[in-house]
């Protein structure tokens, strides 16, 4: 079975070129929700084993938001967005005004306009995923949590784990009203489709 680790750097130039197409799309989409411009540094794409991802994680002693979008059709698998609480309340606010909110409990609205920020962001790089390599794929509803961030982790490991060693992971600085903050995208895929992914990569 083929890893992300065996990818030369032809093909991580290809997933690098994924995560540009991914950004600029996410760029645009998220200034419209939001109604306000967002800048977006380069990505930085990274492949690490999963206990580095945990520890990396778990370092973190914020809460965060976990928004997980399966992916199926021509490829399988799962996205998983994490931000910050300081994040996930900029965006509550701009669109639904400052008042006093739950965290840990958000209301109806609240968890609708999370789970859009993830269509948003997990969609932009899916869709790059799809059109760069020419591939028909379906996205599922995104399903919130917040946690720990290591906790939200185990939710695809608990299920992808056997698959491989290693982990996708794409750091996005997000600059917005003077400040910025951190968001990742795991990409988790399933075993037939890490295997056709990374041999169509090195085609």
């Amino acid at each position: 079975m083929r890893q992300f680790a065996d990818l030369d750097e032809i093909s991580r130039d290809i997933l690098k070129e994924i995560g540009n197409i991914g950004t600029g799309n996410a760029v645009t989409a998220l200034s419209q929700m939001l109604m306000h411009p967002v800048d977006i540094a380069v990505p930085d794409l990274k492949i690490l084993k999963y206990q580095e991802v945990c520890s990396l994680l778990d370092s973190a002693d914020e809460l965060q938001t976990g928004i997980m979008v399966g992916v199926g059709g021509e490829m399988e698998g799962m996205f998983l967005f994490l931000l910050s609480e300081t994040f996930t309340m900029m965006v509550l606010n701009k669109i639904l005004g400052e008042e006093e909110r739950e965290f840990l409990n958000p209301g109806e609205m609240e968890r609708s306009l999370i789970c859009e920020l993830g269509n948003i962001m997990c969609g932009s790089y899916i869709n790059a995923l799809a059109s760069v390599m020419d591939l028909k794929l379906e996205v599922s509803v995104p399903d919130v949590c917040i946690d720990m961030g290591g906790a939200i982790l185990s939710v695809p490991l608990s299920r992808f784990l056997r698959v491989s060693d290693d982990i996708l992971m794409i750091d996005n600085l997000f600059h917005l009203g003077g400040e910025s903050f951190l968001g990742r995208i795991l990409f988790i895929p399933e075993p037939d489709s890490l295997d056709m992914m990374l041999r169509s990569l090195r085609e």
